[in-house]
Formats: structure tokens, C-alpha cells, sequence
């Protein structure tokens, strides 16, 4: 099962993500037990990650970017993937790292628009399914209408459990038995007895912050890239 360390940038810093509580966020530096600043090139060097996340927290709300940044850290991982709250396929064409195409912002529904490697997220809070195409109602109906594309993976992302320690399996078992592509889970990981679960379930993927951040998952792991 992969492993991908997640960054969360917001004002060109690294942020702890909390619930989904954006207003709260504080840079990691703050919080973190391993790191001692929130610099996201600092960050980087320090804990090494085989494959990095990277939510563009700016770009998702509408409150401005943190391109020229991801553009710079891309190489310095074997891959990098991440969610720049796109909202049309041309915002793709000038990226270097695979985009991540989040529901709470993109119309999934123009995927045969995209001619290159991507991932989809699928953006909760708690039960509700974050839809920006207005179409589908269901999450279960959009999963079944994404089977009939190419994707490298989906991603399950429940926001209101980022950072919380209590990740979703009920809503991961769900996607595991619908889609007909990989599944990641992205929020709520604790610890190693949580990717062991994981890992049985057949999840493809995990994306962690908070537990790395906690020492509840060592930075060999992370950097391995794979448990």
C-alpha cells in the first residue's frame, strides 16, 4: 500500500489541517513534533517523502495561489500529485505533477475533456458529498459514471475528519466495493494499526499528515513511500 505525505499550503506556508476548519489552520511549525518550521521547501528536505500530496489551499477557496511553489518542490519528490481547486481542463495543460481533481471544485463530469494522468478526489464533509457539477445527487452514481474513464486512482477525502485521528473506513469500504479503479483515503489516519486495517481492506493508498506530524508514523515509512 502506498503511502504520500500530505502538505497543506495556505499563504505559502505549511498548515496543520483540522477538521476541515480552514479559518483555524495554524502552520505545522506550531504544532508538529518533528518539524521546526513551516517553510514547505524546509519541510521537504526534512522529512523526505518518496510521494507527496499537495493541496493548494489558496487556489481551492478563491483566495489567491501558491503556484510558482509547487512548481519548485515537484522535483524534489519521485512523485508529486495535488488539488489546486481546478475548475476547467485547461488549467491543467501547464502543470508539472499529476492533478487532482476535486469534486468540491471541478465538474467531473468534463473528465473526457482530459487528455493526461490525473486523480480524482471525492470531497465530503462528514455525509455530505461535495458536488460541483450539481449532478449526480449520489455519490454512488458519480463513482459508477467514473468507472467508464481512465484515472490513476480516486481519492476518498472526508474533510471533517482531516486531523481528527478517526478515519472513515465505513465510507472507504463503499468506494472499495463501487469503483472500479484504485482507492486512496485521505483524513483521519491515527496510526500504524489504522494502515494495517487499510492495507487488509485492499486500499491502494493513504494519504497522511497529522499521524507523521504526532510520531504516530515513523519517517522511515514515509520515505519508503510504501507499507
Amino acid at each position: 500500500m502506498k503511502l504520500v505525505f500530505v502538505m497543506d499550503i495556505m499563504n505559502g506556508l505549511v498548515v496543520l489541517a483540522e477538521r476541515g476548519e480552514r479559518q483555524n489552520y495554524r502552520p505545522v511549525a506550531e504544532k508538529s513534533l518533528i518539524v521546526k518550521e513551516s517553510d514547505p521547501f524546509k519541510v521537504l528536505e526534512f522529512i523526505k517523502p518518496r510521494f507527496l500530496y499537495v493541496a493548494d489551499l489558496d487556489r481551492i477557496t478563491g483566495k489567491g495561489e501558491n503556484t510558482e511553489i509547487l512548481k519548485s518542490i515537484s522535483p524534489m519528490v519521485e512523485e508529486m500529485i495535488a488539488d489546486c481547486g481546478f475548475r476547467s481542463p485547461e488549467e491543467l495543460e501547464q502543470v508539472n505533477f499529476i492533478p487532482v481533481l476535486g469534486t468540491e471544485t471541478f465538474d467531473i463530469t468534463r473528465i473526457s475533456e482530459i487528455d493526461r494522468d490525473c486523480y480524482v478526489s471525492f470531497d465530503f464533509r462528514e455525509n455530505l458529498f461535495l458536488d460541483a457539477s450539481e449532478r449526480f445527487g449520489d455519490f454512488r452514481n458519480a463513482v459508477d459514471f467514473l468507472n467508464s474513464f481512465s484515472v490513476k486512482g480516486i481519492i476518498v477525502l472526508n474533510i471533517a475528519r482531516v486531523g481528527s485521528g478517526k478515519a472513515d473506513f465505513r465510507l472507504l469500504e463503499e468506494f472499495l466495493s463501487l469503483s472500479e479503479h484504485p482507492v486512496y483515503l485521505g483524513g483521519g489516519v491515527s496510526d500504524l494499526r489504522d494502515l494495517e486495517i487499510l492495507k487488509d481492506l485492499g486500499c491502494a493508498g493513504v494519504l497522511l499528515s497529522t499521524a507523521v506530524h504526532k510520531k504516530r508514523v515513523a519517517l522511515d515509512l514515509i520515505q519508503s513511500g510504501f507499507i
